[in-house]
């Protein structure tokens, strides 16, 4: 009794090709998916407090004013007649959304008014002013 088959099949070949294409594909996918941290540009020295950080993960539109009073908004420079466009246009129009306020510890106090200002004649009420923690406590 013969169990071998009668016809002689050819060699079987796996084609890596396709599997190559998919790895590629996903490895793009998660490249561009994939958030960075941004590391802030913008130089500032600011004061320090006693307090403990706020969560960071919560999306926030920051303002920033450095030592000369120059704002910023997402690390982008604003001229203050753009401040409330700006804004509303980070925060699409979201009244809920937290609002941190990122002041150099030399800026002038109307600067820093002035903001808190156009913040809360957008309506938004969550405003948070970053701060660095004490050192040496």
């Amino acid at each position: 009794m013969n169990l071998r088959p009668k016809h002689k099949r050819g060699d079987l070949l796996v084609d890596l090709t396709p599997m190559i294409d998919v790895v590629f594909l996903m490895l793009i996918f998660f490249m561009v998916s994939t958030s960075f941290t941004a590391n802030n540009s913008i130089k500032l020295d600011l004061p320090q407090s006693k307090a403990q950080a706020a969560n960071k993960d919560i999306e926030q539109v920051t303002v920033s004013i450095d030592a000369n009073g120059q704002l910023f908004v997402q690390d982008e420079p604003v001229a203050d007649g753009e401040l409330r466009t700006r804004i509303l246009n980070v925060s699409k129009g979201d009244p809920n959304m937290r609002v941190v306020l990122r002041a150099d510890a030399d800026a002038k106090h109307q600067r820093v008014v002035y903001v808190l200002d156009t913040v809360r004649e957008l309506g938004m009420g969550k405003i948070g002013i970053a701060t660095v923690p004490v050192s040496g406590s």
